[in-house]
């Protein structure tokens, strides 16, 4: 049969209403969704919560949906006949069965924090083997991530957003993460004042919206490298192994933090993940030297004694702000408003860590808050019988007389699946894509 539906291993195609089913792909969900109704006779079978569904057609050797049943609820429509509707998200169920206990810091467990190595990390070590992270592209560096039990999807969710990168799990259980724009449409071009041809696109209606403007950006609630260094000096006393620094060090790393007992070097550690305190039996080593970022102090495994001197010279973390201004967006304003042409925008975020001293994480935030939201950005949505929408691609449109004259890169944000007509054992499926698209690579 060209399209088959298998629930829990088992071809169910028959039982199920091909008309009821709606994939739902959207670019700011961390996974997609479904629909599907099943008819079962005289209850010899039912769907249960936890199969896995998989939506397939032969003549195009094409996976269209992949994952397991969240929840199932049963209707009785005749005395002998249920009707089960099916909501099924797709493979991040099963993704997201373990969680992330890791810090992946400066001296951590990859060899760079570029969110690359940071998601194959996270992949190979907390999901199951049958996932893969090749799907991952080539990512900027990141902040410091620390995750405490924390879903691998949402771990994966929250570098994304940093970056104003695209993630998902595709029907193959493959990691995607690519950059916004970097994955070309189906149709990589169209003309909204040509014909829509029929099989191509249809119904294409825009929007533009002033309501959620921002294009002065105040970011706060982060903390910044400080751009000189300083000196904590503990005298031993013979008992105290913990002392306080007093401020959170921006990281152990040789260019963070050098540390002496009595003028010898000592190795640096991060404390509670490279050692444990209150264990030691005897005494421990006296070259280590434990970090802790929460209690904001330097620990030893060893008593040092009042001939004993430490000292830790380190960069501290400070509490900072930055604000970010999008002059043409400003502008852009004032032309349709009068005045300056000014919308603010402020936001706590403790995410914006910043280890360089330059604020270029909070710069690439604001920045790109302001590409997404500076000025009114044009969307709309339209149809399509192309196969192969997806969100996150990316095509250019035009036009003459459509909302004054264009022509932009538009980014795909959402994709509506449905089945228009099944042909049964023979031919080929054919599928509806409601398309919804936008000028910011992320919804506004």
């Amino acid at each position: 049969m060209p399209l088959s539906i298998t629930v829990g291993g088992i071809d169910r195609t028959s039982v199920c209403r091909f008309e009821s089913l709606r994939i739902h792909n959207t670019i700011t969900s961390n996974a997609d969704f479904a629909d599907l109704a099943v008819f079962v006779k005289d209850a010899t079978w039912r769907p249960k919560a936890g199969n896995v569904v998989v939506v397939a057609t032969s003549s195009d050797a094409m996976v269209h949906f992949g994952g397991s049943i969240e929840e199932v609820t049963e209707e009785q429509v005749l005395l002998d006949d249920l009707r089960y509707r099916l909501s099924l998200k797709d493979y991040t169920l099963l993704f997201d069965r373990r969680m992330v206990t890791q810090n992946y810091l400066v001296t951590g467990p990859t060899t760079s924090l570029a969110a690359n190595n940071i998601i194959s990390n996270i992949v190979t070590n907390y999901c199951s083997t049958d996932f893969s992270s090749t799907g991952v592209q080539t990512a900027p560096v990141v902040a410091e991530q620390r995750f405490d039990y924390v879903y691998p999807s949402d771990a994966i969710r929250q570098m994304a957003d940093q970056l104003q990168w695209l993630f998902w799990i595709d029907y193959n259980k493959v990691v995607q993460f690519v950059s916004a724009g970097s994955l070309p449409a189906p149709l990589t071009s169209i003309d909204f004042d040509a014909s829509s041809s029929g099989s191509n696109w249809s119904n294409a209606v825009f929007t533009e919206s002033a309501s959620n403007v921002k294009n002065r950006i105040i970011l706060q609630g982060f903390k910044t490298k400080a751009v000189a260094a300083m000196q904590s000096v503990f005298v031993g006393d013979g008992f105290t192994k913990f002392n306080l620094l007093g401020y959170e060090p921006s990281g152990i790393s040789t260019g963070d933090m050098v540390a002496t007992l009595n003028a010898a070097p000592l190795t640096l550690y991060t404390d509670t993940i490279d050692g444990t305190p209150s264990t030691e039996i005897v005494a421990g080593s006296s070259s280590k030297l434990y970090i802790c970022y929460d209690n904001m102090g330097a620990r030893m495994d060893y008593t040092p004694s009042s001939s004993e001197t430490i000292t830790v010279t380190f960069y501290p973390l400070h509490d900072d702000g930055f604000q970010y201004d999008d002059a043409a967006a400003q502008t852009e304003m004032a032309s349709r408003e009068g005045g300056d042409g000014v919308h603010m925008y402020q936001s706590q975020d403790p995410g914006l860590t910043n280890l360089s001293g330059s604020a270029d994480l909070a710069v690439a935030t604001a920045t790109a808050l302001t590409t997404r939201y500076g000025s009114p950005k044009i969307k709309g949505t339209f149809d399509s019988f192309t196969q192969g929408w997806r969100a996150g691609q990316a095509f250019s449109g035009t036009s003459v007389s459509r909302m004054s004259g264009f022509t932009k890169q538009f980014y795909v944000h959402a994709v509506t699946k449905s089945l228009v007509n099944h042909p049964g054992s023979t031919g080929t499926p054919l599928w509806k894509h409601s398309v919804e698209f936008g000028e910011s690579p992320l919804p506004v």
